[in-house]
């Protein structure tokens, strides 16, 4: 769902009085779609965030912090390069189109920033003063408008309905009030719409109730507020009067509305290949790879009737006497059932006695060969679904886009997800040590885990000594955690070990049963083998503890090993 007019208006008021005359800090652009502009009014930084993208095209203040590329692509360069201060800010009537209007460097020049919020069609565009296109976010040649640099900007074209700043227009008889003020009235929303001809059914006059509609308008008298329509959540600008609209929940400016309404992921792909692409992209590959261990495991089956054909070709070469050329079968003693039998087995007729056996030792060979094969493409992928599945876990887990966005990250490094070709910048990656999550167990010792595969790598490697507890839950995806004994390596009490245990089962996914295996290693059986997908390790020994999974209070803080 994208911004409305009515929305964007209230939007563009607040922004006016907030950040008129604010200083450009930084502008950083966290995926294909959107740019961040980050803007000091004197009082306080604020994060502007412009998302042109098709499935919610939108301008709002934001408290979510989003990913900043290392290497900064060219629209986001150009306006580092060109904005410092924000001059103006305004809606154009009638449009979902935001100009913006800077001061250049040392105050010299003017650039307007245009945020054509259209979905599908949504754009942003830089204009020199001369209002001729610098660049924009996405390039374009549509007919009778191209949009690249150092052609003169043209505004879409509007839509011709009834403007409400001008006057309340005639509204005809015997029409559906709700249709014809979404087909003919600017702005409208189906929202207010549903609301107007709910006012009307209850008796009002159609022009008393637009007439009062279209003061509120003028006046701006906005209260932002995320409403259900037909089960459907919407963004509205105006809280409904006459429809009882169940979880309406109010806010005290449009920038908090938005924020919260597009941050709680209502919207698919806002931030361009969110938490639902990967989300989507993990589940499909599962799935993929459990299909293939199926398969596998047919052909081990088929493989391990090699070890029989071994056996049937000794039984042939001790009864070669019995055999000539031209038979087809033969009937033998068989030694190696239990209890000895009699087996026929099948011959070719263009073969002798010695090639029927030779015919059967091949098939051996090449069943033998199979099951190596087999076995190899078993424990490959076996490894990676194991890989995965800590992905999806970490995905359940993650609560701010950056943790999103470095999983989409290790899906992309590891093969699973293309990367988007020239458009998307490779996220900046927090530092593991920056991630893991600590505390105290009853005894005082330290429990450090990890929150997604690189962080587990982080603990099990470089957190972890030879004398120190690591815990994981046996048989199911979940964290690294370890318990740091000591320099002694003192004797740990049972208390602590079932603590540590519980904490590393609620970080896991049995983080919802009632009780879970977890196993118990000294960090010298825990080896991370050269090659392997994050988050995957060999232990050698271990015992295992079964627990009721707990997730206490946790502290985040960069650590050392």
């Amino acid at each position: 769902m994208s911004m409305d007019q009515i929305f964007i208006e209230a939007v563009v008021c607040e922004l006016r009085d907030t950040l008129r005359g604010a200083a450009v800090n930084k502008v950083h652009q966290p995926g294909p779609h959107e740019i961040v502009l980050r803007l000091w009014n004197g009082r306080e930084n604020l994060r502007l965030l412009l998302c042109t993208s098709p499935a919610a095209s939108r301008i709002h203040l934001t408290e979510t912090k989003l990913p900043n590329p290392q290497n900064p692509p060219r629209f986001s360069q150009l306006l580092r390069s060109r904005l410092t201060r924000l001059l103006e800010i305004e809606r154009v009537a009638g449009e979902r189109i935001v100009r913006m209007v800077f001061a250049g460097e040392k105050g010299e020049g003017r650039w307007t920033l245009v945020a054509e919020l259209l979905g599908a069609r949504a754009n942003l565009l830089l204009l020199d003063g001369e209002g001729v296109i610098v660049d924009a976010l996405r390039r374009s040649e549509e007919k009778g408008r191209e949009i690249r640099p150092g052609q003169p900007y043209l505004p879409p074209e509007s839509s011709l309905r009834a403007d409400l700043e001008a006057a309340v227009p005639t509204i005809p008889r015997d029409v559906t009030f709700r249709t014809w003020l979404l087909e003919n009235v600017s702005p409208m929303t189906p929202l207010v719409a549903e609301d107007l001809a709910s006012a009307v059914e209850a008796g009002a006059s159609p022009d008393e109730v637009l007439g009062r509609f279209r003061r509120r308008w003028l006046e701006r008298e906005f209260s932002p507020c995320i409403a259900s329509l037909k089960g459907k959540p919407l963004l509205s600008a105006f809280t409904p009067e006459h429809i009882a609209s169940e979880d309406v929940q109010t806010f005290q400016s449009a920038s908090g509305a938005a924020d919260a309404f597009f941050g709680e992921g209502r919207v698919d792909e806002v931030f361009g290949g969110g938490r639902t692409e990967v989300d989507r992209v993990v589940r499909k590959a599962v799935k993929k790879l459990r299909k293939r261990l199926e398969h596998i495991s047919g052909e081990r089956d088929e493989a391990l009737q090699a070890e029989r054909m071994r056996e049937t070709g000794d039984l042939l070469l001790g009864n070669l006497h019995r055999m000539r050329k031209g038979m087809a079968e033969v009937v033998l003693d068989d030694w190696y059932a239990d209890p000895p039998g009699r087996i026929t087995v099948p011959l070719d007729p263009a073969l002798s006695p010695q090639e029927n056996a030779e015919r059967y030792f091949r098939r051996h060979r090449k069943g033998k060969r199979g099951l190596e094969h087999t076995e190899r493409r078993r424990l490959e992928t076996e490894a990676e679904l194991e890989w995965l599945e800590g992905v999806a876990l970490a995905l359940e887990e993650a609560l701010e886009s950056e943790d999103v966005a470095a999983l989409r990250s290790e899906l992309e490094e590891g093969g699973v997800l293309r990367p988007e070709a020239g458009r998307r910048p490779r996220p900046r990656q927090a530092k593991p040590e920056a991630q893991v999550r600590s505390t105290l167990s009853p005894g005082g010792y330290l429990l450090f885990w990890g929150k997604n595969n690189r962080t587990n790598d982080y603990v099990s490697k470089q957190m972890t000594a030879a004398e120190d507890l690591w815990f994981h839950s046996h048989n199911m995806p979940g964290c690294h955690l370890v318990l740091k004994r000591g320099k002694g390596g003192d004797e740990v009490p049972e208390e602590d070990v079932l603590y540590a245990a519980s904490i590393a089962a609620g970080h896991s996914r049995g983080k919802r049963d009632g009780k879970v295996e977890v196993m118990v290693a000294e960090g010298k059986a825990v080896r991370k083998p050269k090659g392997v997908r994050p988050g995957l390790v060999t232990v050698d020994r271990y015992r295992t503890v079964v627990v009721r999974p707990c997730r206490p209070e946790e502290k985040v803080e960069k650590t050392e090993s």
